[in-house]
């Protein structure tokens, strides 16, 4: 009755008239293995003139339209026919189909959507990191950087492998990160996403900061995910007159040569100064090494103008390896042109 109605209603002015009898089509979850979906969309002609299809066009390569050329004639049904590939593509999915026919509106949208169970192949190239039904597309939660004061949203992709939904539990964090998971409960065969925010005020340190966060995809089994940040200074307010007032930090050496070290000895120390050429005081955020057995700190975390500190080194030979002392030591100060040096320690071991 509703397809007579339209027909009627079109009569009059003499052209053609598509009528959709539904526009959208969920394939439901369905393995990648078996390979090509496909359905099918009537379109019919409620007009009094030819209808032509004059394009089908997909928003992503894996779905393929197709249609007749010859025009649909007054009364007449055609169908055009949509393929899904999922090769490759586990998880739900939804996507667009755009056909532009010779009547008004000249563009309609078809929606198609479903559940691809992926393949163990597909989901191990995809999300190599296997905690249990939970596979993640990484193996850490790298941030990034962000300036002091700051906050950052980062996404981390996982993926339900099992035939139960999955519920993931943040059982350890940071105090100053917050994790969603997003859905709270993931279907079979569907995408989770970590949604990480770092409130970088609630990081008490600069420079590099490591640190672990702790999930449970399902009871009882914890998985521990590294996760890094970088923590910035905010220079960003500072006007020339506070510019050409701002500390400027002046570091004695680039190199702190530690000679012949005994790799069986007692930890060695060794000192270099840091200046501060500036005419505001020059504060000392941090001072730190990624490498294992090296630590130092500074005589004097603030240093006046035309002041210097002492900044002592101190290497513990038997936790270091290789062949030659071959570190890194980072000065982060509140020097706005150059927050952050790197001090190479280098060694001969006995």
């Amino acid at each position: 009755m509703l397809i007579f109605a339209l027909m009627a209603a079109v009569a009059a002015s003499g052209q053609p008239k598509a009528f959709f009898p539904f526009t959208k089509y969920d394939f439901g979850a369905f393995d990648e293995e078996s390979g090509k979906v496909t359905c099918e969309f009537p379109i019919v002609n409620v007009g009094t003139e030819p209808l032509a299809i004059t394009s089908a066009r997909a928003t992503c390569g894996c779905t393929s339209p197709r249609y007749q050329a010859e025009p649909i004639a007054p009364g007449d049904t055609a169908y055009i026919s949509v393929a899904f590939d999922p090769q490759g593509r586990p998880g739900r999915f939804s996507k667009q189909i755009y056909v532009e026919t010779n009547t008004v509106p000249r563009k309609t949208r078809l929606d198609i959507a479903g559940v691809v169970i992926g393949a163990g192949a597909t989901v191990s190239r995809r999300y190599p990191v296997d905690f249990g039904p939970l596979k993640l597309a990484h193996n850490g939660m790298m941030m990034g950087e962000v300036v002091k004061g700051r906050l950052k949203t980062v996404y981390f992709e996982g993926y339900n492998q099992s035939a139960d939904s999955l519920k993931i539990k943040v059982v350890r964090k940071p105090a100053y990160v917050d994790i969603v998971v997003a859905p709270e409960v993931t279907p079979p065969g569907e995408q989770a996403t970590l949604i990480a925010y770092v409130n970088s005020a609630k990081c008490p340190l600069y420079g590099l900061v490591e640190d672990s966060v702790s999930i449970s995809p399902v009871g009882g089994e914890v998985y521990s995910l590294p996760m890094t940040v970088i923590v910035n200074e905010d220079f960003s307010k500072l006007d020339p007159d506070k510019m050409a007032k701002a500390p400027i930090a002046v570091p004695e050496t680039e190199t702190v040569d530690f000679g012949l070290v005994d790799r069986a000895g007692e930890p060695v120390s060794r000192s270099f100064t840091l200046s501060n050429a500036g005419k505001n005081n020059l504060e000392i955020r941090r001072i730190y090494s990624a490498d294992p057995g090296v630590t130092a700190k500074a005589k004097a975390m603030t240093v006046k103008k035309g002041k210097k500190t002492d900044i002592e080194v101190t290497v513990d030979p038997s936790v270091q390896t290789g062949g030659l002392l071959n570190s890194r030591l980072v000065v982060i100060t509140n020097d706005p042109l150059h927050p952050s040096y790197t001090i190479r320690l280098v060694g001969q071991w006995k």
